[in-house]
């Protein structure tokens, strides 16, 4: 009898473990449980679904939970107008979350960097959304991967001065994966700016602004590069910007194929690549007389990075220097 209840409780065992209905739905929207997306941020656990019906909601959210999907019921749901902690609609802060569907529009706050989704946790991902005019579309300072796919940016990105914003920023992430997605008219520099250790954009399609920037609508800063499949369309009147897609860093290996540049000025080639790797080119559709690839300015612009670099690194030690001579005076008694 004691052998049969122990088999009993151990083939119990994995059901009670594995609790599969501690995940919940919560509903959104008129008449459901939760007026409010933040309502539902605020009652969220590890694993649950936020299901958001259509309608236009003047609120934002703070995310905590992991493993969340944040997804509208169908037709247009609109987020809007409104940031939380000065960052953005929503600040994710859970890690595994997948926002699905939704429209984030016209996010400012006073510091110039308002994002319709500000991801601070691990592995995000964004399918099937849209981004409109707001400071910055998508804004990473966590880790791990961020992932981008059937999205629409239109109008995003902030300023045009010595630091304007691009639709998406990324810190040092693992990896970026865009695809699928269409991004228009700027507003600030460019569209992907891009610092993850390995970028991949394939089958996008990226148009540019009419011609008021000179900046490249990708800037790319890792270790690998992947561009398969996308189209870049400048204005005609973009003959001084550097390329549609800007290189830089150390990559180590840059693979460029099967793209397609639409180049009105004829001079702009599709890829500047200054990352001192040769890029793997092949397959791509270019304008007659303009490049795939360039590598024209790599040194010079590699030689400035690195001067730059010796500058800062001197600036850095003459700092510490002068505060140890600082803290040596005055434990001598020679400065208060």
């Amino acid at each position: 009898m004691i052998a049969r209840r122990l088999v009993l409780l151990l083939a119990a065992a994995p059901a009670v473990c594995s609790d599969p209905a501690a995940a919940r739905t919560l509903e959104v929207g008129f008449g459901r449980t939760y007026a409010s997306p933040s309502e539902a941020a605020a009652a969220a656990a590890d694993g649950d679904t936020v299901a958001i019906a259509p309608g236009s909601y003047f609120d934002c959210a703070i995310w905590r939970a992991n493993r969340l999907t944040i997804a509208a019921t169908g037709g247009d749901v609109q987020i809007t107008d409104r940031a939380c902690a000065g960052k953005a609609a929503f600040v994710v802060e859970g890690d595994d979350v997948t926002i699905r569907g939704l429209t984030f529009a016209r996010i400012r706050v006073p510091d110039g960097n308002g994002a319709g989704i500000r991801a601070e946790g691990r592995d995000l991902t964004v399918e099937d959304s849209r981004f409109v005019n707001n400071q910055v579309a998508i804004l990473t300072s966590g880790g791990g991967s961020l992932r981008i796919s059937g999205c629409t940016f239109s109008g995003n990105g902030a300023g045009t001065g010595d630091h304007p914003l691009p639709a998406v920023l990324t810190g040092p992430l693992e990896r970026l994966s865009v695809s699928r997605s269409v991004f228009e008219d700027p507003r600030g520099s460019g569209h992907i700016a891009s610092s993850a250790a390995r970028t991949e954009l394939v089958g996008n399609r990226l148009s540019g602004e009419g011609g008021e920037m000179t900046r490249p609508l990708v800037s790319l800063n890792g270790s690998v590069v992947l561009l398969e499949g996308n189209t870049f369309t400048l204005s005609p009147t973009s003959a001084d910007r550097p390329g549609a897609v800007l290189v830089f860093g150390d990559a180590e290996v840059v693979a460029v194929r099967g793209n397609t540049l639409v180049e009105p000025a004829g001079s702009v080639p599709m890829v500047r690549n200054w990352s001192g790797a040769a890029a793997a080119s092949y397959g791509n559709t270019v304008p007659d007389g303009v490049e795939a690839v360039s590598e024209s300015g790599a040194t010079y612009h590699r030689l400035r990075s690195r001067i730059a670099a010796l500058r800062s690194s001197a600036r850095e030690a003459a700092g510490n220097a002068r505060h140890e001579v600082a803290q040596a005076a005055r434990g001598l008694g020679l400065i208060p």
